[in-house]
């Protein structure tokens, strides 16, 4: 099944028309044709010019290939959250690792200008979560970051941090209260825009092709096991990319505010403060588990990121 969704008109509408049965008074259920568990997909309405799309867990009976657009001149932008991958865990030797951090999708910012082109397999669990706003919720809710937040930026990825994920459960909770849904929705919107604002800016580059998006999601995947000793080098990734190395550097900022080495550092340096903060290893055990010759690099390496000793957690 072929669908093509514009994030500048109501994308409720949009995926109603192509796979919607059972009509809902906020929304409907897929069509047990197309999609298991009867799932709903439900849409709600906020003041401010703030939507939210809660695409029910399913799994499609026929692979679904999505073309995403957004025009260059669209006054909506789209934050995309693919819930069935941030609840997965995955074993890595004796470890379960969260495994949203070695795949996308975890966040997507969907912005004007955007063309992107998806494949969600059959059999697949998928669930979806969908913020659609319009320019002005930035200018009305985040007037003193708003500079600092590119809302013309086509694509940008932010993983789900443990911030991010408890906002997200409240949110799913409070589906059937507008009040409290609204109060989360807004804590998460404040998060993510926050960590959005940190992102750097690529040089020369301010759009890619969607087959150059795909191949940089793709690639990223070889970065996002905190606990792989083997990290390809720069001319490796570039190549797999099919890129250049200059290209792939300020394409790879683009999506992931990062050049890719500084974001394979971030995943680890999160992943040993998310360990010790759950207290699942000390800071020697942590060490060795990602490839520091001794406990006094990693305590360093730990500092200059957090500004903050590893025992301080």
């Amino acid at each position: 099944m072929k669908i093509d969704i514009s994030i500048s008109d109501n994308v409720n509408r949009q995926f109603k028309d192509k796979m919607g049965g059972q009509e809902l008074k906020n929304g409907f259920i897929i069509d047990p044709d197309i999609g298991t568990n009867n799932a709903k997909c439900i849409y709600i309405e906020f003041p401010g010019c703030l939507e939210l799309y809660h695409f029910g867990s399913t799994q499609f009976k026929e692979p679904i290939e999505m073309h995403t657009t957004n025009p260059i001149d669209s006054d909506w932008l789209l934050i995309h959250i693919n819930l069935s991958k941030f609840s997965q865990q995955k074993k890595v030797g004796d470890d379960t690792i969260s495994f949203q951090r070695n795949l996308p999708i975890g966040i997507l910012f969907c912005g004007p200008g955007l063309e992107m082109n998806t494949l969600i397999p059959p059999g697949i669990e998928t669930e979806v979560l969908s913020i659609r706003f319009n320019k002005e919720f930035i200018i009305s809710y985040l007037a003193d970051t708003r500079k600092s937040i590119d809302i013309n930026r086509h694509i940008a990825y932010e993983d789900i941090d443990d911030v991010l994920s408890t906002a997200l459960v409240h949110i799913l909770n409070t589906m059937n209260n507008k009040l409290s849904c609204h109060a989360h929705l807004l804590n998460f919107l404040d998060h993510f825009f926050d960590k959005i604002s940190k992102h750097q800016r690529p040089r020369g580059i301010d759009k890619l092709h969607p087959e150059d998006l795909q191949r940089i999601m793709e690639v990223s995947s070889l970065l996002r096991n905190p606990l792989d000793d083997n990290t390809p080098s720069l001319e490796e990734l570039s190549k797999q990319a099919h890129m250049g190395i200059t290209k792939f550097k300020e394409s790879f900022k683009l999506v992931f505010g990062l050049a890719p080495l500084q974001y394979r550092k971030r995943i680890r340096m999160e992943y040993a403060r998310e360990e010790l903060m759950k207290n699942k290893n000390s800071v020697t055990e942590l060490s060795y588990k990602l490839g520091y010759s001794h406990p006094s690099n990693f305590t360093a390496a730990f500092k200059r990121f957090f500004g903050r000793l590893p025992s301080s957690f």
